[in-house]
């Protein structure tokens, strides 16, 4: 009888939080647009303080972002390695772990493709090659996200803090690989790797820019995590994240939790870095990552953990910074730098959105 009672008490406190999380999400997403439409209305203030109008600061803004084609692959190309990387935050944070370690665990992805192409198995033909390094890459990743989350476990180590410092130990250490063992043999004036051998490269769209093939994984990535939603597993990391005792009785202590949400978070930063060096860049450098893992995050918390919201908040997130070039070329006054300014202002925007309403002492 007691056996019965407590399976009784436990699918109550399920279906309780079930619904709780159901008129949360509606009431964030409904404040979260507020809060960005108004931090998007300040940027355009701010344009038109420059001395552009309304009408040409919104019509240049859309143009560079999606005026024409070449403006379009240049968004897509910006907005995927942004969507993988909240696709894979997401699941950390349903269960209550805040990492910010998306920029570290991307470099970790990208120096170990690196390593994997022009060392380890550089004559590799393309269809071996391709899935070889980005296998790397996320492996790479994941391991760097494992860190944090065992120090958790077991010393208790502030995972927030934990991989802050180790996206500033991965930036050290690949600028002293760059300089020692890595740096390109030709003599670049500048610290980076050789080129990747040709059969490690992604093969581009036919479309203008440079819209690589693997750039659809996004899309993938989308849909994967809208089956994930669907399961016992995803449930759990949400139930982790609301009740922990309840989910250990469940089958999923938190430390469990913990770990795979964050092998997850960098595996899907690996990918996301394999993406940008596989793609965009063809080697190893400084700016490989161009700060994809920070931003990645904040599309997380923009998409409030939603597959289809972390896609919109990375189109979104990515139009800023292209559209202010398409700004810059139609006004000749409003500098580019304006989508860093939009950016920050719609990150926090989404901070202020997110922020709990009732003070704690």
């Amino acid at each position: 009888m007691s056996t019965d009672v407590s399976v009784v008490t436990w699918r109550r406190h399920l279906r309780s939080l079930i619904a709780g999380r159901r008129g949360r999400s509606v009431a964030g997403l409904l404040r979260m647009a507020g809060w960005i439409a108004a931090g998007l209305a300040i940027v355009v203030t701010l344009v038109m303080a420059t001395g552009a109008d309304f009408t040409t600061a919104v019509t240049g803004w859309f143009a560079g972002a999606f005026g024409n084609a070449y403006g379009v692959t240049q968004t897509l190309l910006y907005a995927a390695p942004l969507t993988i990387v909240g696709l894979g935050v997401a699941p950390a944070l349903r269960a209550g772990v805040i990492s910010i370690g998306a920029e570290g665990q991307m470099i970790a992805g990208t120096s170990l493709a690196a390593v994997t192409a022009l060392y380890v198995a550089p004559g590799l033909p393309s269809w071996a090659a391709l899935p070889l390094d980005a296998g790397a890459a996320i492996a790479g990743g994941a391991l760097w996200a494992a860190a944090p989350a065992v120090a958790f476990n077991r010393l208790g180590v502030s995972v927030i803090l934990f991989t802050l410092l180790t996206n500033y130990l991965a930036i050290d250490l690949l600028a002293w690989l760059l300089r020692t063992v890595m740096r390109d043999p030709a003599g670049a004036a500048t610290p980076q790797s050789a080129g990747l051998p040709v059969s490690y490269l992604l093969p581009q769209l036919p479309v203008p820019g440079r819209l690589h093939a693997a750039a659809p994984l996004a899309l993938v990535g989308v849909a994967v995590a809208l089956w994930w939603r669907r399961t016992t597993s995803a449930f759990l990391v949400d139930v982790v994240g609301e009740r922990p005792e309840l989910a250990a009785r469940c089958g999923l202590p938190r430390d469990r939790a913990v770990l795979r949400t964050m092998m997850v978070s960098g595996a899907a930063a690996g990918l996301a870095g394999w993406m940008q060096i596989a793609g965009v860049d063809g080697r190893l450098q400084p700016g490989t990552t161009d700060s994809i893992g920070f931003a990645g995050v904040a599309v997380a918390v923009l998409g409030r953990g939603h597959p289809f919201g972390i896609l919109v908040a990375a189109l979104l997130y990515a139009s800023l910074m292209t559209g202010a070039n398409g700004l810059e070329m139609l006004t000749g006054s409003v500098p580019a730098s304006i989508g860093t300014v939009a950016q920050g202002i719609v990150l926090l925007s989404a901070a202020l959105a997110t922020a709990r309403r009732t003070v704690r002492p």
